[in-house]
């Protein structure tokens, strides 16, 4: 992971926020599939149902490519039902057996948080906006 810890401050944080925004979209997604079929309405509805489902997919094979303790991190903080109100620090201390340090945490997160971002491939696009700014091509 010697390339993800070489990054700015800068380019760290727009990763996390590119991923926490996915995830987010992932968990508007899972909730707006409907398990037993019964609210499809219509041809259009069909077709954003399967995008639905395609993204989650996506999301989800990403994520079990991460090793076991970046995967648990990533389901308990980021991909639960109850996301929204759990804390990293109820993940650190509740949830990890034995419990972590904040420090050893934030390592995990930011390894998962990156590693997602080059599954996905968002990574590249990261780099080509910076090459875009530093040239004035905004």
């Amino acid at each position: 992971m010697k390339g993800a810890d070489a990054l700015h401050k800068g380019e760290r944080k727009a990763i996390l926020q590119s991923v926490e925004s996915l995830l987010e979209k992932y968990r508007l997604c899972k909730y707006l599939i409907p398990e037993d079929g019964q609210s499809i309405r219509s041809n259009h509805d069909i077709g954003s149902l399967e995008k639905h489902r395609s993204f989650c997919r996506k999301i989800e094979q990403a994520v079990s490519q991460l090793p076991d303790r970046e995967q648990f991190l990533i389901k308990e903080r980021y991909l639960g039902i109850n996301t929204d109100y759990i804390t990293d620090y109820r993940v650190y201390r509740d949830r990890f057996d034995p419990p972590i340090s904040e420090g050893t945490y934030t390592k995990i997160r930011w390894r998962a948080m990156y590693r997602l971002s080059v599954l996905l491939g968002l990574t590249e696009y990261h780099k080509t906006m910076k090459r875009m700014i530093e040239h004035g091509k905004s």
